[in-house]
């Protein structure tokens, strides 16, 4: 539940005391591959400032350039 809310691993080893290792072990073993998951990494894959450029070729839309106004 804690990864669906999108905490972070250092997050939940801070409230349960698991170990980094621990807590990525537990994920791995009983973590659901679910589509909600799955929707929230393609929204923060596509609203990343590191995919404004794959986003502008795939929709065309002219460069930001530093300094304009929105």
């Amino acid at each position: 539940m804690l990864t669906e809310a999108e905490v972070t691993v250092p997050e939940i080893a801070a409230i349960t005391g698991h170990s980094y290792r621990s807590i990525t072990s537990i994920l791995e073993r009983y973590l659901p591959r679910t589509k909600h998951l799955a929707e929230m990494a393609i929204e923060k894959l596509e609203n990343s400032g590191r995919t404004d450029f794959a986003n502008r070729l795939q929709t065309g839309a002219s460069p930001k350039k530093t300094g304009d106004v929105k």
